[in-house]
């Protein structure tokens, strides 16, 4: 690693911050996102910014994935779909 930073620069080894924003506006009910977190990392703040813009405030629906949440979890994708 510290021969690409040499080499190349920090901003190659550097990931960019995610924009949770330019993410939503290139998603739609196609190409949804979906987080996989790591312990302790949790978006909801930041989804919550995005989802209270006035013209989202009625689209958009959060599930906390864990035991017997996986038909939840189905229903509400199919209805994303459809929608």
């Amino acid at each position: 690693m510290v021969t690409e930073e040499k080499e190349l620069g920090k901003d190659f080894i550097t990931p960019p911050p995610f924009d949770l924003y330019a993410s939503f506006i290139d998603s739609d009910n196609k190409s949804p996102i979906i987080f996989i977190l790591s312990p302790g990392a949790d978006p909801m703040s930041e989804l919550k910014k995005v989802a209270e813009m006035p013209n989202l405030r009625k689209k958009w629906e959060s599930l906390s994935l864990g035991q017997g949440q996986g038909p939840k979890a189905i229903e509400a994708i199919n209805i994303a779909i459809e929608h």
